[in-house]
C-alpha cells in the first residue's frame, strides 16, 4: 500500500507542537480519579476518552490538531475484558493450580486477537484534518509476534503451579520434578534473552500497518541495533547499582555523624531520592529515549518519515525535577509530570515529507478508509491501553 513520492524533491521537516499545560489537564486527572473511585473504576473508559481528547486536541502537525472519537460504552468491554481475565486468574490461582492454567492459557490464546483489536480500534478512531487513521496488521501477523513471547513467559510458570499443587505423599511444600524445574528455568532464560527480539517483532507489527488512506508506513532497523541499545542498558544499571552503594555509604557516614536529628532526616530524604534516581529513573530513562528515537527514526515511507531527536540529559532531567515535585506535592504534581513528559517525547519528533501536507491529505482523502474504519470500531470496539 505504500505510495510512491510523485518527483523527487528535498524532504519538508513539519514539527509537530504540543500546547497541553498542566493546569488544565489537573482539572481533567483530579475529576476523572474522583469519578474512577466513586464508581469503583466503571468510569475508566470515559476517564480514557476524556484524557486522550485532550492530548490529541493539543497535539499539532502542520497547523491541524489530532482528534479523538472513541466511544466510551465501547472501551468499556474492553476494560471488563481485561478485568474478566485478570479476577479468572486471580480467583483461579486460589481454587486450584490447574484452574489458574486454564486461565493463563485462554489469555495467550486471546490476547493477540484482543491486542489487534486494540490498535484498530485506537487508530480507527484518530483522526487529522478529518482523516481516520487505520492499522493495517492482519490476525496473522499480531499472533506470531506475542504468542511466543507470552508462552514463554506465561505458560510455565502456569503449569509448575499447577503441578506444584498436586497432592504429596510427604508432608513439606511441594515439589517438581527436576525436569519440569528444568524446563521452566529454560523457558524463562529464554523469554529473557530474547526480550529485545520479541520487542522488536512487536514494534515491527505495530509500525509497519501504521496508515491514513493508502499510506503506510515501513519499519526499517535492525535487531542488533535493539541488541545493543539494551546490552548498553545492562551497563548503565550496572554503573547505577554501584553508585547506589557509593551514594548508600556515604549518607550513611553522613547521617552516622549527623545523628538522629534534622541533617540526619535530610540526610535519609538525600539518600531515597539517590536510590530512586540511579536505579529507576536513569535507566529508565535510558531506554525510553535510545527507543523513541531508534522506532520513530526509522518509520516511514517514500513519502513521509519521522524523526525523533529526544535528548537524554534534558529528558534525565526533566524526570528527575517531575519525581522529586511529585514527592514534595504528596502526588498532586503527577498530571504536571505526565504533561511534562509528553510535551517533551512529542516535540522532539518532527515529519519529514517530500510532498506538501496539503498533497497528503488528498493523496489520503482519495482513498478514505473511515466507512472500514468505522466498522473496525463497532466490531472490535475494545481498547486495551495499548
Amino acid at each position: 500500500m505504500d505510495t510512491e513520492a510523485p518527483g523527487s524533491s528535498a524532504p519538508a521537516r513539519h514539527p509537530i507542537e504540543f500546547t497541553a499545560s498542566g493546569s488544565e489537564y489537573f482539572r481533567i486527572w483530579i475529576v476523572n480519579l474522583l469519578l474512577i473511585v466513586v464508581t469503583l473504576g466503571l468510569y475508566l473508559p470515559w476517564a480514557k476518552v476524556r484524557k486522550l481528547k485532550y492530548f490529541y486536541s493539543n497535539t499539532w502537525i502542520g497547523g491541524d490538531a489530532l482528534d479523538f472519537h472513541g466511544d466510551p460504552l465501547k472501551m468499556l468491554r474492553g476494560t471488563l475484558v481485561a478485568a474478566g481475565f485478570l479476577i479468572a486468574y486471580s480467583v483461579g490461582s486460589n481454587f486450584s493450580g490447574w484452574a489458574a492454567l486454564l486461565a493463563a492459557l485462554a489469555f495467550v490464546a486471546l490476547w493477540p486477537a484482543l491486542f489487534r483489536a486494540s490498535m484498530r480500534f485506537r487508530l480507527a478512531n484518530t483522526s487529522w484534518r478529518g482523516l481516520r487513521f487505520h492499522f493495517a496488521g492482519d490476525l496473522r501477523g499480531a499472533y506470531a509476534c506475542m504468542l511466543p513471547p507470552l508462552a514463554l513467559a506465561l505458560l510455565p510458570v502456569a503449569v509448575a503451579g499447577a503441578m506444584g499443587g498436586m497432592p504429596q505423599e510427604a508432608k513439606g511444600p511441594p515439589a517438581l520434578p527436576p525436569i519440569v524445574g528444568g524446563a521452566v528455568g529454560l523457558c524463562m532464560l529464554a523469554f529473557t534473552a530474547g526480550i529485545p527480539y520479541f520487542l522488536w517483532r512487536v514494534r515491527r507489527y505495530q509500525h509497519d500497518h501504521y496508515a491514513i488512506g493508502p499510506l503506510q508506513t515501513r519499519l526499517k532497523t535492525d535487531l542488533g541495533v535493539l541488541y545493543g541499545i539494551f546490552i548498553k542498558l545492562i551497563g548503565v544499571t550496572v554503573v547505577a547499582v554501584l553508585l547506589l552503594v557509593a551514594a548508600v555509604a556515604l549518607f550513611g557516614f553522613i547521617g552516622r555523624k549527623s545523628g538522629m536529628g534534622a541533617g540526619f532526616v535530610v540526610t535519609a530524604v538525600l539518600g531515597g531520592f539517590s536510590a530512586i534516581l540511579l536505579v529507576n529513573i536513569l535507566p529508565k530513562s535510558y531506554l525510553q529515549v535510545r527507543l523513541q528515537n531508534l522506532l520513530w527514526s526509522t518509520t516511514g515511507n517514500e513519502v513521509l518519515r519521522f524523526d525523533s531527536r529526544l535528548k537524554l540529559g534534558r529528558y534525565l532531567g526533566l524526570q528527575c525535577k517531575n519525581y522529586l515535585l511529585i514527592f514534595l506535592t504528596l502526588g498532586l504534581y503527577w498530571p504536571f509530570a505526565v504533561v511534562n513528559t509528553r510535551r517533551a517525547q512529542v516535540e522532539a519528533v518532527a515529519l519529514h515529507t517530500r510532498i506538501g501536507l496539503d498533497d497528503i491529505s488528498q493523496v489520503a482523502r482519495s482513498e478514505d478508509p473511515g466507512a472500514a474504519g468505522d466498522m473496525a470500531a463497532d466490531l472490535f470496539g475494545l481498547d486495551i491501553g495499548l
